[in-house]
């Protein structure tokens, strides 16, 4: 892929994650706040996914070990 594109996907995703963010204080805006900050992510992972020349072991781990924390915390929270 064009380094030029990668760079610009990620810019978009960024400021999306940013716009959701900012729509969480409201609670009228919350849901669709969290919504716009998780395609943002999706979009940043899948970018990074299709990157070239990307040692997709560490990605594994990060995954594995941010779901092992994921499946842990929600026990904390009520």
């Amino acid at each position: 892929m064009n380094p030029l594109f990668i760079n610009f996907i990620y810019i978009i995703s960024a400021a999306l994650f940013i716009f959701g963010l900012k729509m969480l204080s409201s609670p009228a805006t919350a849901r669709r706040g969290n919504l716009l900050s998780s395609l943002g992510m999706l979009i940043a992972i899948i970018v990074t996914l299709m990157n070239a020349g990307l040692d997709y072991k560490w990605i594994f781990l990060g995954i594995l070990i941010g779901s092992g924390i994921g499946a842990l915390s929600q026990f904390e929270s009520k």
